[in-house]
């Protein structure tokens, strides 16, 4: 079954509760389904034994081919009186609902394997298993890379110049980051510790990737573009042409 998480509960663990359906021995005959106070009979076609034998003749010789026996469907057991709740089969639907410890750690498509949480299995055989298929909703502002997550960051164009200090989020909580002046788009900070753990080792944890792009202002004060016009003035129109795009540069970066 599909289990689906939080950004933050598949990153940190929690315990959740599911429910689903499953079949479960028959209460009302324990499974063997004949109504209580009747008693299931020999299969007088295989003889008890739930199989039966062909032999054919080929240009090889005889060939012995054996099949679950077609009365009895493998039991041994024909059921003159079926009981009333399973109707024979042995088995009846129930829901259950389970506690289960998600570990953390844990992504997309990640799964969880509950032994003996399945179906029984025929003829007596052990209980099967429950496999969980994870699902992880999308975080607000996080991306995730393996154990690293991804933040996109604006900042203005003078805390960009003049280099800042800036609160971020984080999976814990709001943290600090220090913005050198000169920072230029795309410049990218790692904040050790603060990704995903990981699953086999809660003690080792990716970083937080923060991504600076500085936001260019689309409306302006008279003030403001006044003091724009004269930093114009003074840095000039000299342009000069790039062998790389920023597209290029961001991808060598973060390794593609």
């Amino acid at each position: 079954m599909q289990v689906s998480l939080t950004f933050e509960e598949a990153v940190f663990g929690v315990e959740k509760e599911i429910e689903f359906s499953r079949d479960e021995t028959c209460s009302r005959c324990s499974g063997k389904g004949a109504e209580p106070g009747t008693t299931p009979l020999r299969c007088t076609t295989c003889n008890g034994q739930g199989e039966v034998r062909q032999v054919r003749q080929t240009f090889l010789g005889q060939m012995v081919q054996t099949a679950p026996c077609p009365t009895c469907s493998g039991r041994g057991e024909t059921i003159a009186s079926p009981c009333t709740t399973c109707r024979g089969a042995g088995l009846e639907r129930k829901k259950v609902k389970k506690k289960v410890q998600i570990p953390a750690g844990v992504d997309v498509g990640t799964q969880i394997r509950l032994n003996g949480e399945g179906a029984p299995g025929e003829n007596g055989g052990p209980q099967g298993s429950l496999f969980l298929v994870l699902d992880v909703k999308p975080h607000k502002f996080f991306k995730r890379r393996d154990q690293d997550v991804i933040l996109n960051l604006d900042i203005n164009i003078a805390q960009a110049v003049l280099g800042a200090e800036v609160t971020i989020p984080t999976l814990e909580g709001e943290d600090k980051l220090k913005i050198p002046s000169g920072t230029q788009p795309g410049k990218v900070f790692h904040v050790r510790g603060k990704g995903v753990p990981h699953v086999r080792n809660k003690n080792q944890r990716g970083d937080e990737i923060v991504i600076v792009n500085v936001a260019v202002p689309t409306k302006l004060t008279k003030e403001q573009k006044e003091l724009f016009e004269k930093l114009a003035e003074s840095l000039g129109t000299t342009v000069k042409p790039q062998a790389k795009g920023f597209l290029d540069w961001l991808n060598e970066t973060l390794g593609g």
